[in-house]
């Protein structure tokens, strides 16, 4: 699941709401737990809060249960507040909201 090599896409309403830059870090997140061999379910959820001037990252899932906590500086934008989805729909990868599902 979340192979590499995957279309990836993102909805119209995250390309236009969540900068370019925590885009990457979802999807680099992602891939730093596919490079470490761990079960993925196909949903992933990310909460994002704002911690001061850090933003942090709660990555959940159910299946099997995992939840991890990442806080970080941005560079390029500011820190936001929301819920992301990212989804393994067998052919592609997909970011979006959970009111776009």
């Amino acid at each position: 699941m979340f192979e590499r090599d995957k279309p990836r896409y993102a909805t119209q309403k995250i390309a236009s709401n969540v900068s370019d830059e925590i885009q990457i870090l979802l999807w680099r997140i992602m891939d730093s737990r596919r490079n470490n061999q761990e079960l993925l379910d196909y949903l992933q959820v990310f909460h994002l809060q704002r911690s001061g001037d850090m933003q942090r990252i709660t990555n959940k899932q159910e299946q099997p249960p995992m939840e991890m906590v990442v806080r970080l500086e941005l560079e390029a934008s500011q820190p936001i507040d929301i819920t992301i989805w990212i989804m393994d729909a067998g052919s592609h990868c997909i970011m979006l909201f959970p009111s776009d599902y």
